[in-house]
């Protein structure tokens, strides 16, 4: 059996690794490292955006009328290329559920 301390060390001299505090801006340069922030904001409106449907409405998690499963599946990015967690969670099968209240839900909401 692999000593599991020794593979990694092992691996980090493969990789050339850099420990973070010791990573310099070149580094990142070397690396074609990129990062982006991707930034959620619920606007307080009267109505969904993309529906006539009431915004700012929350049921009780036990007040709904139809309860949806879907599964995460995995699209290419801007840059053509599948993003490793959404792969990760479609090969897992993971089942993600909705519960909707048709007062504030339409099929802009459940369209899959």
């Amino acid at each position: 059996m692999t000593d599991p301390i020794a593979n990694r060390e092992t691996t980090r001299h493969l990789v050339g690794f850099i420990p973070r505090s010791q990573a310099s801006a070149e580094t990142y340069r070397e690396l074609g490292f990129r990062c982006g922030l991707e930034i959620h904001q619920q606007l307080k409106t009267k109505r969904k955006l993309f529906c006539r449907c009431p915004a700012g409405r929350y049921q009780a998690e036990d007040d709904y009328d139809a309860q949806l499963v879907r599964h995460m599946r995995p699209t290419l990015s801007e840059l053509g290329e599948y993003d490793g967690t959404a792969l990760m969670e479609f090969k897992t099968k993971k089942n993600i559920t909705y519960r909707i209240k048709g007062e504030t839900a339409c099929t802009y909401d459940i369209d899959d």
